[in-house]
């Protein structure tokens, strides 16, 4: 059992990627405010309300007036709680169905970081709950769609508030579920009803001077999706260098494209790490430095297609996007965000001018990069549709007969026919899930917030575009599989399909192995090309891959229904088993 991972939140400290996958997924997670924070919080937030109250004709932003058109109305400080109340439960507008558990969880922990900064006019008890509602796993009920990430996700993030405050709806894990006898259940009959059925309740906050308009101002819910997107691109990139080097010992490719001292000449960072990681899982394979003159010898061709040799250069360009990705959304994470922001330091020095107005609340900085999970997630499923369709060519696939059935199929069957096509369709949903919804800003609040980033719908795209990349990558991992246990059932077919391309005139297979005999280049050439299928198994790295593979899609023996098998391969492709299985480690690079 893994232990709990436990997630202080403090002035200055960082929230990595592992700590926000951990909020999302894991109910043993556990997150709570540091000392400091509640102390620093609390000077700031007193130094504030006593200038206020020293001179009640002021006016502040957001502390005692209207907010966004109306920001010139004051508000009376007898009317500023139910002016908060107000405001969340007036904002919680979304449509649809609500948004995933783990959505709402890491937003939850990402919106109690920034305002564990303390430059949010905010009292510690908001965070506290707010981090007690996420450990006691009681999580709100976000409908997904509507959000325009500027200012904030608003509707979102008041639908979280509005269950801290006792009003909105909960989203129920399966104990609720069956107890309530729903997927959502009121806040308040929760609360009265949470005892009787064994669930943990909480003490609802009643919201002061600036509190609400704290709690809903920030692109938290955009950040989550794009972050859960992105831990999921770091599995799936993993995965298509794996089924890279898979796809060039199906398909008797070469190894040389991979090598380091290629890519030191056009050194662009992912490329050279993806090459390093086919490189490396290569290890063993009788072609994986064979040169120009060996291949030719061996089946005629000079050159692999790009699928294959330019995948360093197509899956880097990935991986750039990626980690780029990461580091914005990271930045994101562990900011201040809200609005207007307090840039006083100190109590003892505390001045209500420096409470400012900015825009750290717009989306932008995530939505440019969240497209660019999209962008990644929709060149990596083309490569991989590519390949999936050599690999039912019989007349490319280089003796694995149509549709990966061997030399001598039976007509009657079609094998992994159609799964090819999934692929298209599902490539194909991925562009369209590309639609650049960042470029398309539309004015909001009577024109006030004249530009907005859109950026949850393209982060929640990317989201769902890695699910549908996961399906196609463990497509073409069957496809892989399958075309490895087809050269062990046709041993000998390589040579055959090679000796009628080359007009019979395959040399006498040599009797040594490849391993250390001693050999003359008069036999060289013989020797390669009737390489048997044995020789051709997988490399040492790939082949517990394959064991895992065909744990959730056996080989097809005859004809069968194959989507459960597919559909449960792509969940051990997200979770990253699939390439875990090979033992190595991809971080080290």
């Amino acid at each position: 059992m893994a232990a709990r991972r436990t997630i202080v939140l403090n002035k200055g400290s960082e929230l990595s990627l592992a700590d926000v996958v951990a909020a999302a997924t894991r109910e043993d997670m556990r997150a709570s405010l540091h000392e400091d924070a509640k102390a620093y919080m609390t000077s700031l937030r007193k130094a504030a309300e006593e200038q206020l109250g020293a001179d009640p004709n002021r006016r502040v932003y957001g502390l005692n007036t209207g907010f966004g058109s109306n920001f010139r109305d004051y508000v009376s400080p007898e009317r500023l709680r139910q002016l908060q109340r107000n405001l969340i439960v007036s904002h919680c507008a979304n449509t649809g169905a609500p948004a995933p558990r783990e959505i709402v969880r890491a937003t939850m922990l990402l919106r109690a970081r920034s305002l564990a900064e303390g430059q949010s006019i905010i009292r510690p008890l908001v965070v506290e709950t707010l981090l007690e509602l996420l450990n006691a796993d009681i999580i709100p009920a976000v409908p997904a769609h509507g959000s325009v990430s500027a200012s904030g996700d608003l509707a979102p993030l008041s639908h979280i508030a509005a269950v801290l405050i006792g009003e909105g709806f909960i989203l129920l894990g399966a104990k609720g579920r069956a107890a309530f006898g729903a997927e959502t259940v009121e806040t308040a009959r929760y609360l009265r009803e949470a005892q009787r059925h064994g669930l943990p309740g909480f003490a609802p906050v009643t919201l002061e001077m600036k509190e609400g308009l704290a709690l809903n101002n920030g692109c938290q819910y955009s950040a989550a999706w794009a972050l859960l997107a992105t831990a999921r691109m770091r599995t799936l990139i993993e995965t298509a260098a794996l089924t890279t080097a898979l796809g060039v010992q199906a398909m008797v490719g070469m190894g040389r494209p991979f090598r380091a001292d290629l890519h030191a000449l056009r050194p662009h960072p992912g490329a050279q790490e993806i090459a390093a990681w086919i490189w490396d899982l290569l290890a063993g394979y009788a072609f994986r430095n064979a040169s120009a003159d060996d291949r030719v010898a061996f089946d005629g061709e000079i050159q692999d297609p790009y699928n294959l040799r330019c995948a360093p250069q197509v899956l880097g360009a990935c991986l750039d996007l990626i980690k780029r990705s990461e580091k914005t959304l990271l930045c994101e994470a562990n900011s201040v965000t809200d609005n207007p922001i307090d840039l006083n330091i100190s109590a003892s020095s505390y001045r209500l001018d420096e409470i400012t107005s900015g825009g750290h609340f717009h989306g932008m900085p995530v939505a440019v990069d969240a497209y660019g999970l999209l962008q990644a997630a929709g060149i990596m499923a083309r490569l991989s549709n590519m390949r999936c369709a050599r690999y039912v060519d019989a007349r490319r696939n280089k003796g694995l007969g149509p549709q990966v059935r061997g030399e001598a199929p039976d007509v009657t069957e079609s094998g992994l026919l159609i799964a090819e096509y999934t692929t298209a369709g599902l490539c194909n949903e991925i562009w369209g899930l590309a639609m650049p919804s960042h470029l398309m800003s539309m004015s909001t609040d009577s024109g006030q917030e004249d530009h907005v980033s859109m950026a949850a719908n393209v982060a929640m795209r990317a989201y769902q575009a890695a699910e549908r990349l996961a399906e196609v990558l463990a497509i073409e991992l069957a496809y892989a599989s399958q075309a490895m246990i087809t050269r062990s059932q046709n041993d000998g077919l390589v040579t055959r399909v090679l000796d009628q391309s080359l007009g019979g005139q395959t040399p006498a297979p040599s009797q040594a192995s490849w391993g250390g005999r001693q050999r003359t280049i008069a036999f060289e050439k013989a020797w390669r090309m009737s390489l048997s299928a044995a020789e051709l198994a997988p490399s040492r790295l790939t082949a517990p891959a394959i064991a895992a593979i065909r744990q959730a899609f056996p080989p097809l023996e005859r004809d069968r229904e194959l989507s459960k098998g597919l559909m449960d391969l792509a969940d051990r492709v997200l979770s990253g088993e699939i390439a875990d299985a090979t033992g190595y480690s991809f971080a080290r690079h």
